[in-house]
C-alpha cells in the first residue's frame, strides 16, 4: 500500500463529472472549428466550377437551350421506337402508345 491515499468525496467526483460533460464537447469543438481547411481539407470533393451546369440567363440562351433539350428527347424516342421496332417487332408504335393510354383509367 502507498502512504498517500487519494480519498475523494462524492462531491468532487460529482464536479469531475459535470466538468468533463461540459468541457469535453466543448474542447472537441474547438479543436475542429480551428484550422479547418487543414485538417477537413478533401481534395477534389467540389466540382470545378466550369464543370458545372451553365444556367442561361438571356432570352436567346434560353431558347437554344430549350431547342437542345427537344432535341435530345426526340433522339431518345427515335433510337426507343427504333429498338422495339427491330427487337421486338412492333411495328407501329404510335398506335401500340394510343391503345395504352385508352386503357389507363382516368
Amino acid at each position: 500500500m502507498s502512504r498517500f491515499r487519494l480519498r475523494y468525496t462524492r462531491t468532487q467526483l460529482e464536479i469531475f463529472r459535470f466538468s468533463f460533460c461540459l468541457l469535453a464537447p466543448v474542447a472537441v469543438m474547438y479543436y475542429i472549428g480551428t484550422d479547418t481547411d487543414r485538417k477537413l481539407n478533401v481534395p477534389g470533393f467540389w466540382p470545378d466550377p466550369e464543370s458545372l451546369n451553365k444556367i442561361p440567363k438571356e432570352p436567346l440562351e434560353i431558347k437554344a437551350e430549350l431547342a437542345r433539350m427537344r432535341r435530345d428527347k426526340m433522339e431518345k424516342r427515335e433510337k426507343l421506337v427504333k429498338l422495339l421496332e427491330e427487337e421486338y417487332g412492333m411495328e407501329n408504335v404510335e398506335e401500340e402508345l394510343a391503345k395504352l393510354k385508352a386503357e389507363l383509367p382516368k
